[in-house]
């Protein structure tokens, strides 16, 4: 895909995240549940590394050689703490074993991810001339990023086979289009850049239009109840 595209793809879901952001910002004020507010700075986070991915897509020509290379950094680590926090707020709605049960192992996990990630870009990759994310680190991320949103997938579809509402159901598919996601940008590092690339930006914007569609559609001010009910937060621990 060229620079234009990509760029176009990157507004669209920077202003699509900032949607689901404000919707769910809101509603999780308003439950006074505190760890629930990891949604919506989870889409905070994704909205910034969007825009992020944005300028260095539409003015990479002209950024200096660093400039660059900072973007896409910034870019790839804000979006992978943006879908982990998702995955960890549903850990700790459903006690996944210990990761649920602490507050100290949630912000542990990104930490160590991001020292291992980048002390083996510094080790193995030669960043001299490096104008973008080493492929050693985006590979390592986007690995991250499909287990945290497959992860996504089966939590939520064991939460609908506990509800069976049309309505919950609709998270799983939202939350597997962000698998789609990285599965395409995965493969767009080996094979056909283009239509993987394609398929990856795909899923994303249809995975973040499910997720505002299910937070802001027939959902009245400070619903929080319905939103909870929509993203599969509602379920008791199982």
């Amino acid at each position: 895909m060229g620079s234009e595209l990509v760029g176009v793809a990157e507004a669209v879901s920077a202003l699509v995240a900032v949607c689901v952001f404000y919707s769910t910002l809101k509603a999780f004020k308003a439950s006074s549940i505190p760890y629930l507010l990891g949604i919506p700075a989870a889409f905070g986070l994704l909205a910034l590394a969007f825009i992020a991915n944005m300028f260095e897509a539409i003015f990479g020509a002209s950024l200096a050689r660093n400039g660059g290379f900072i973007l896409s950094v910034i870019y790839s680590l804000l979006e992978t703490y943006g879908v982990l926090f998702i995955a960890l707020t549903y850990a700790r709605r459903t006690r996944l074993k210990f990761i649920g049960e602490s507050f100290s192992i949630e912000l542990a996990i990104p930490s160590l991810i991001t020292v291992l990630v980048v002390a083996h870009a510094l080790i193995f990759e030669n960043l001299t001339y490096s104008f973008s994310v080493p492929p050693t680190m985006e590979l390592s991320l986007r690995i991250v990023m499909a287990l945290s949103a497959s992860y996504l997938v089966y939590e939520t579809y064991r939460n609908w086979t506990l509800t069976h509402r049309p309505e919950e159901g609709s998270i799983i598919f939202a939350y597997a289009a962000l698998f789609v996601e990285q599965i395409g940008f995965v493969m767009s590092m080996e094979w056909f850049p283009d239509v993987t690339t394609f398929l990856g930006y795909e899923g994303r914007i249809i995975g973040l239009l499910l997720l505002l569609g299910l937070c802001s559609v027939s959902v009245k001010k400070d619903d929080f109840t319905t939103v909870i009910k929509r993203l599969g937060l509602a379920a008791l621990a199982h």
